[in-house]
């Protein structure tokens, strides 16, 4: 699922992106810099991820469809499915689940 951050009301400059529902705790929080010669390559593991952009713009695969994000983007990341990032550009990202 992505969450597109553009499109979310602001109001009293708070946006929530509603994922409290999904994630009970957090194990890791990462950021990452996607580049063309460093793509962020398919796997897929046992738990629950979200993926913000921070800065640029990148093409996420989740399952093999393929789909472009922007700053402010959230991509929520299911248990077992196949993911990955890559990039025309520079891309800082935050990883976190």
């Amino acid at each position: 699922m992505i969450i597109r951050g553009s499109e979310l009301p602001a109001p009293r400059g708070r946006k929530d992106y509603g994922i409290g529902r999904y994630q009970d705790e957090v194990k890791h929080f990462v950021e990452w810099l996607t580049a063309p010669e460093s793509p962020f390559g398919p796997h897929k593991h046992e738990r629950l991820e979200f993926w913000y952009i921070l800065e640029g713009e990148a093409i996420v695969a989740l399952d093999g469809q393929e789909s472009w994000l922007a700053p402010s983007d959230l991509v929520v990341i299911a248990p077992w499915v196949d993911h990955g990032l890559r990039s025309e550009s520079a891309t800082r990202w935050i990883c976190f689940g």
